[in-house]
């Protein structure tokens, strides 16, 4: 083992003269942590790159353009991985959107049919009043004169959103919420998520502000819906989204094939790059330890065991 000593100990760690060429390893190696995640996420496992002596022993230094080669076929590897995850990431977006807007139309339509005959009962019952939100003095044309809100919101954050409504518009509102069965993919962190779409009545404008102000602070999604009396157009509507949906899924799943078949191809060499990038690394760490003279040659002093020297003297 040869034992370098640093002879630029008045130049800082950037005043040296291969500090690029260790900035530009750093970078490698963080397109390969980059590639080394998106590999993960497909619980895909790193092909061993051989025996870590064997490499050392046949590295060559004929290719002089090694580190700008390896940076060209990296910088291609991560634009490529990098507009796929945007793509993917996009398409969740749309596809939840439709899941979401599908679940909102089922139940708000169900709704309608069921439990809306029997709303202005329950809530007269809830707030003892005939002055309560759904009195018997309202009772009459009820879909008419009382708009709703209708949306999603995250089903962890339900019993918060329900008791900030009650909160805000002093009970002066009827909500109604149902879990969406099929879990959300949460497009940022690929974390499924429980969601739950939520129903509520209201009959004045400045309720209606203060709902909007409650959903956007709880991040729900907000959906608009035709006038539910009109059949034909939601039967019209769930049968359009949901040929959208299919759609959608088809190329959400092309796109996660498409990355998965890279991940395959990346996967097969991380670990031969990084340790090339390791090595990199380290000749232009040991350079900076050299002291340059006037001509630009290169000087570097050091010591070894003296029983080591002449296997050190073969390796020059």
């Amino acid at each position: 083992t040869l034992f370098l000593l640093q002879l630029n100990p008045d130049l800082t760690p950037f005043q040296r003269r291969y500090v690029s060429y260790v900035k530009r390893c750093d970078e490698l190696e963080r397109k390969l942590r980059f590639f080394s995640n998106e590999c993960d996420r497909f619980n895909l496992e790193l092909a061993s790159a051989g025996d870590l002596d064997s490499f050392i022993l046949s590295s060559t230094t004929k290719e002089k353009q090694l580190l700008e080669a390896l940076e060209v076929e990296l910088e291609g590897y991560e634009s490529q991985m990098r507009e796929l995850n945007n793509f993917s990431e996009r398409l969740t977006i749309e596809y939840n959107e439709k899941v979401e807007l599908q679940e909102v139309l089922e139940k708000a339509r169900r709704f309608f049919m069921t439990d809306a005959p029997r709303l202005a009962v329950s809530e007269m019952t809830t707030t003892g009043s005939s002055e309560g939100l759904l009195s018997n003095d309202h009772g009459r044309d009820l879909d008419m004169r009382f708009s709703s809100i209708t949306g999603v919101v995250s089903t962890e954050e339900k019993m918060r959103f329900e008791r900030m409504i009650f909160r805000a518009t002093r009970g002066n509102c009827g909500v109604r919420c149902a879990p969406i069965q099929q879990p959300i993919t949460d497009p940022h962190t690929g974390e499924l998520v429980e969601k739950s779409v939520f129903i509520v009545f209201y009959k004045s404008v400045s309720i209606e502000n203060k709902l909007k102000k409650i959903c956007d602070a709880f991040q729900a999604h907000r959906y608009s819906l035709p006038d539910m009396d009109d059949a034909p157009a939601i039967d019209r509507m769930l049968t359009e989204n949901a040929q959208e949906l299919v759609d959608s899924r088809t190329v959400l799943l092309k796109n996660q094939d498409t990355r998965y078949k890279l991940c395959q191809v990346l996967a097969q060499n991380i670990e031969k790059w990084t340790w090339i990038t390791v090595r990199e690394k380290a000749i232009y760490h040991s350079l900076n330890m050299f002291k340059s003279d006037v001509a630009g040659m290169l000087r570097g002093e050091g010591w070894v065991i003296s029983e080591h020297l002449d296997e050190a003297k073969m390796c020059v």
